[in-house]
């Protein structure tokens, strides 16, 4: 794992609390710029490098050098991250995993779903998909059924073709009780359909939210807790699971509500070995994640602590009896083969999706590249529209040279760029004609620090507030965004329609905290979390004694806050070595956190080390605040993030408050706009207070395309080159 401690000089940078930092340079460790031979004077008697000029001859030699995959018949789209090869949604994907999977149609707006948006965000009825309109009645005891009737000429990119069990199929597997166990997956399955409790819990073998008409119709039933959903169109969108990808023995059962082995099929001897070992397998994975995410506590622990542990123990060993219980007895066929296809879509499916139903199909994915060729048997996006450009490849590309290789057409498309320098060489080149143009766009999104909110310092609402308190986030969006992003004091994008209408009233309330650079405001703050005293845990810390031991010494400041037992108020950040903004905060928090006595520490290293830090912490995580970006899927609905029984509550958020909004915004008649804007003010302002994250910036998005790309007209927050892809074409004479 290739990490490095960022720090910086405050002796060397004159750094001090309302410093002005350098924009896109990244700090190096001091340690390995000493062992850096190539900082010494070459062999050959050329002068070094002058310092940090390193970087930009890096970036020359990998300019020239780049791999060129441009061809007469092959678009390439430069991918800002690293992929982590997770091609299905439950895993740790990110912006481009998600962006290759669009292309595909796993998920998305090019695919078969029953219901997906245009350009503009609105929800609309896939008719390239559906037969006629769907139908949804209003049941008796306040449930909604909604009856779908698909085209009997849809295939699969193999040629197989779709029919109703498709669509059905994946919420089975997806909501089956042993889903996230055997997969590790964090998809919680379709938790809005009657029934989802009793199947999901394993009480029911069927899904009573899901039936079966015939082969080409199929319905399904929202349960009455669920509504009103504000965005309800969203709870209508069903979209097909490749079956014979993952299994060739099972089928759905005829009422469509639950999963079957085929007519005749039984297991052979030794695919009950196989499903034992797999069993074997789940359990000492299940005890070895356990261990190493569940410390024993210490003998001098606290109860809380204690408790906790007892009760995740007492949890982890019903769930190993469960599974050893499956062990015993006849094997069950049908309960073998699920589990089986769980293993399938997990080792194989998930990182090569061969058999999918969007535009393009899958090729390969490697040395950071995926590939993909126009898939024949695709009926088109909602529009009736067809790709035309016979193959795709995404291929990750260094963003500091990513706009000279959309110049030299080393690359076709480089996508929402919000770094301001980078924004300007990309319009300076547009104005010049050494790109075919660019597009812009507001953000739908925002980047933030985000927190763990209930183990470490970061666990006390008033250390992150302190935290905000020593950021100049106004000089973080000029250097980072340039004249493209604003300061963003809540969780929103200028670009939601929410705050287009009320924000300029949230940011006008008096309740609504705009957490500028106030170092007296942060003592305040800290003065009271526990961590108010000396290193002995009971003379109170004094702010003028830490103001004078950093006067006179602040590389070797050591006065920091201490909580009664003598444990030391620290907090340590990680984040990617490719954002600026690590870099940023690396140059101004810690030395101002150090005046508040809070050690601050930035670790950098690969977005996709940080994203397992931050999905599967330890109990006693080493790192609690993260830097990154956060952009808004649809619907919008924080319910999941925010609420303390949300799936996908990454800060580990438990107050009351949120779960009463989040339920409360989620729930508000589709009709009653003013209502759900009056939630969602409330929400924000929630947010603002408790502040499991920072919010730092909203930017302006640009893409650029070179001249050989046509009709890339079309590019929105939720419409990118992965659903605008139907609609361009390759001019070969433009190159």
């Amino acid at each position: 794992m290739k990490m490095k401690r960022v720090f910086s000089s405050l002796m060397a940078l004159g750094l001090a609390a309302t410093l002005v930092a350098c924009g896109g340079d990244k700090a190096e460790d001091a340690k390995e710029k000493t062992d850096d031979k190539a900082a010494e004077a070459p062999a050959d008697n050329k002068e070094a490098p002058a310092e940090g000029e390193e970087g930009k001859e890096d970036e020359k030699a990998e300019l020239e050098s780049f791999d060129k995959q441009t061809a007469d018949d092959t678009l390439v789209i430069g991918a800002v991250q690293e992929f982590n090869g997770d091609f299905l949604q439950g895993w740790t994907n990110n912006s481009m995993d998600v962006k290759a999977r669009r292309f595909l149609g796993i998920e998305g707006n090019n695919g078969y779903g029953t219901v997906v948006q245009d350009e503009g965000g609105q929800w609309i009825n896939n008719m390239t998909v559906l037969k006629e309109e769907p139908e949804t009645v209003k049941n008796a005891d306040g449930s909604e059924t909604t009856t779908y009737k698909i085209k009997e000429d849809l295939k699969w990119s193999d040629g197989t073709p779709i029919n109703a069990d498709n669509y059905l199929f994946g919420s089975l597997l997806h909501t089956y009780p042993s889903y996230q166990l055997v997969t590790g997956s964090t998809s919680i399955g379709d938790d809005s359909l009657m029934g989802y409790e009793a199947y999901k819990n394993g009480d029911k073998d069927t899904f009573d939210g899901l039936k079966k008409i015939d082969d080409y119709t199929f319905s399904v039933t929202v349960d009455a807790s669920f509504l009103p959903y504000y965005e309800e169109a969203a709870l209508r969108g069903y979209g097909p699971y490749p079956i014979h990808a993952v299994s060739e023995n099972l089928a759905v059962a005829p009422e469509g509500n639950k999963i079957v082995a085929k007519d005749g099929y039984q297991p052979t001897e030794e695919e009950k070995k196989k499903y034992i070992e797999n069993i074997d397998t789940q359990i000492a994975k299940n005890n070895e994640d356990f261990e190493e995410n569940n410390p024993a506590p210490a003998e001098d622990a606290n109860e809380d602590e204690k408790k906790a542990y007892e009760e995740a123990k007492k949890a982890h060993d019903e769930d190993i009896a469960k599974l050893e219980k499956r062990k015993t007895g006849d094997v069950d066929p049908t309960s073998m083969l699920i589990e089986d296809a769980m293993q399938k879509e997990y080792n194989e499916y998930r990182i090569k999706p061969t058999v999918t139903a969007g535009p393009y199909k899958f090729d390969s994915f490697g040395n950071n590249m995926v590939r993909m060729s126009i898939n024949e048997n695709y009926a088109g996006n909602f529009k009736g529209e067809k790709p035309s450009i016979p193959h795709v490849i995404l291929q990750y590309v260094n963003k500091n040279i990513a706009i000279d290789l959309l110049e030299n057409g080393d690359i076709d498309i480089w996508e929402a760029e919000g770094e301001g320098p980078l924004v300007d060489q990309m319009r300076a080149a547009a104005d010049e004609g050494k790109i075919g143009g660019y597009n812009t766009f507001e953000r739908n999104g925002y980047g933030n620090v985000t927190f763990l909110t209930d183990r470490g310092a970061t666990k006390y609402k008033e250390v992150r507030q302190a935290i905000a308190h020593l950021m100049d986030r106004n000089n973080f969006v000029q250097s980072f965004a340039g004249g493209y992003g604003v300061v963003t004091n809540g969780m929103y994008g200028t670009s939601q329609w929410m705050y287009k209408e009320r924000g300029a009233d949230l940011e006008a309330s008096p309740d609504f905290n705009k957490y500028t650079l106030n170092l007296d405001k942060a003592n305040e703050l800290l003065d009271a979390t526990p961590y108010k005293f000396e290193k002995d845990g009971k003379t109170p810390w004094d702010k003028a004694k830490a103001d004078e031991e950093f006067a006179k010494n602040p590389d070797g400041f050591d006065y920091y806050r201490y909580d009664k037992d003598g444990k030391r108020l620290q907090v340590n950040q990680y984040g990617s070595d490719e954002s600026p903004i690590t870099t940023l905060i690396s140059n101004q928090v810690p030395v101002n956190a150090k005046q508040v006595g809070m050690e601050y520490n930035v670790t950098s290293g690969s977005f996709a080390t940080l994203l397992e830090y931050y999905n599967f912490p330890k109990e006693d995580a080493e790192y609690t605040a993260f830097n990154m970006g956060t952009d808004f899927g649809t619907p919008f609905d924080p319910y999941y993030q925010y609420n303390s029984k949300g799936f996908d509550n990454r800060t580990k958020t438990n107050d009351p408050k949120a779960d009463e909004l989040t339920v409360k915004l989620r729930q508000t008649d589709p009709k009653d706009k003013e209502g759900y804007l009056d939630t969602w003010e409330e929400f924000e302002k929630w947010y603002n207070d408790y502040l499991p994250e920072i919010p730092l910036y909203s930017n302006q998005y640009h893409s650029g395309y070179t001249a050989r790309v046509k009709g890339f007209d079309i590019n929105t927050p939720v419409w990118e080159s992965e659903y605008q892809i139907n609609a361009m074409s390759l001019d070969n004479s433009k190159k």
